[in-house]
Formats: C-alpha cells, sequence, structure tokens
C-alpha cells in the first residue's frame, strides 16, 4: 500500500471505531465523574507508556478547564469547588521509589491505598485490560469502597471483572505498529484523549450551569 493509502487506512478505521463507540457506557462515566465531583471526592488516574502522558492532560483539564468562564479571560468565584485530581502516574520518584521497594506490579496499588476513599472515583487506563499495576489498583479501589471506571479494548481483560464500568474500544486494525498484540492501539489511545475532552466537556457544562458568574475585575 502507498503511503497516501495507508493514511486513508487509519482514517477509515478510526471512523469505524467511532461509529461502534460506546456511548451509553461513557454516558454512564459521566454519572461516576459527576457524582464524585458533587460529593467532593477525588479522582485518580493511572496508566502505562504514551497513555500515562495522557492521564497528565487528565490532570491539567480536570483541575482547571472547567473552572474558568468561557473566554477564559475570568476564573469561576473561589468558592466553586474544584475538581481533586492525582495522577498515579506523574512522579518518576515515586514510581521509580515503589518499583524499587515493592516491584513494578504494586505502584499504582501502593501509591492509592494510602488516600483512596469510598465516593472517590479511579480512572483506569490498559490496552489489554490485564496491565498487572493497573489491576491491582483496581482491586485497592474495590476495596477501599472507591468507585472504579476503566477503559480497555479487545475482550477487556481483568479490568472488565473488576471495574464498576468498563468502557471497550472497538475495532480492529490492519495499520502498521497497531497489528498483532498491539492491535488497534492506536486508536485506542487516541479515543483515551478524546474521553478526556468528552469528560471534562461535560463537567465544565454543569459546573458553569451551577456557578454563579465571576465577579467583575477577576480577570487574571
Amino acid at each position: 500500500m502507498s503511503t497516501a493509502e495507508l493514511i486513508r487506512l487509519y482514517l477509515d478505521e478510526q471512523r469505524a471505531v467511532l461509529a461502534g463507540f460506546p456511548v451509553a457506557t461513557l454516558d454512564a462515566a459521566a454519572d461516576l465523574l459527576f457524582r464524585t465531583y458533587d460529593a467532593g471526592g477525588t479522582v485518580f488516574g493511572m496508566a502505562n507508556g504514551g497513555n500515562a502522558g495522557t492521564v497528565d492532560h487528565f490532570l491539567c483539564d480536570f483541575r482547571h478547564h472547567p473552572f474558568v468562564t468561557e473566554d477564559k479571560a475570568k476564573p469561576l468565584p473561589a468558592d466553586v469547588p474544584r475538581l481533586r485530581f492525582v495522577n498515579l502516574c506523574g512522579s518518576a520518584s515515586e514510581l521509580t521509589g515503589l518499583a524499587n521497594d515493592l516491584g513494578p506490579d504494586e505502584v499504582f496499588a501502593a501509591a492509592l491505598a494510602p488516600f483512596v476513599r469510598p465516593g472517590d472515583l479511579v480512572l483506569a487506563f490498559s490496552g489489554s485490560g490485564n496491565s498487572r499495576n493497573v489491576v491491582r489498583a483496581l482491586q485497592v479501589a474495590r476495596d477501599a469502597g472507591a468507585r472504579s471506571f476503566a477503559m480497555t479494548k479487545g475482550d477487556g481483560g481483568r479490568c472488565r471483572e473488576l471495574a464498576d464500568l468498563c468502557l471497550v474500544v472497538p475495532g480492529t486494525s490492519a495499520f502498521p505498529g497497531q497489528t498483532g498484540g498491539n492491535d488497534n492501539n492506536f486508536h485506542f489511545e487516541d479515543m483515551v484523549l478524546s474521553v478526556n475532552h468528552i469528560l471534562v466537556g461535560l463537567l465544565k457544562q454543569r459546573v458553569a450551569a451551577r456557578a454563579p458568574a465571576a465577579p467583575a475585575g477577576s480577570a487574571r
């Protein structure tokens, strides 16, 4: 196939993923997020590899984007509750320290266990659904009485069994780099970022509908 044909293949596959996307599951995930925010709970996020970088994107967006006005010139009033978001894969020091002391399978579980509480929400992203460090942390979340949302592909793996809600990205791929054991992985990672943006936008709408207008003269 030519380069142009491969580009078209990728985009055609992506359209097929979008056409089959489980909207009802994401709708339910939004409800979990709203309930966590309304109750003053904390959202914890975790993933491996490139998706760990996307969880950092989640942190930036979830902490800040819903809490500015539409023109971004003014923050919402300080008494509008902010969402607490913790990136469990955000500290290289913590991750390497826990991996050295407890082993790589325990890095997220050990970082989560001292802090997670009932009413919190744990977000887990694993293409296979079987990443051992993610699976262990989902068990910790369940034992603590926290809610959990997992996003996977394929058959969902162990994450599908452990999470309260599991979104399985549909599809398969013939595009170079996401075949075989990595089947559909690029499209999965694309959808992780899309889920971030969808949830952040929905939360922004909910916050804006409930928040008073920002006072005059409060521009940053």
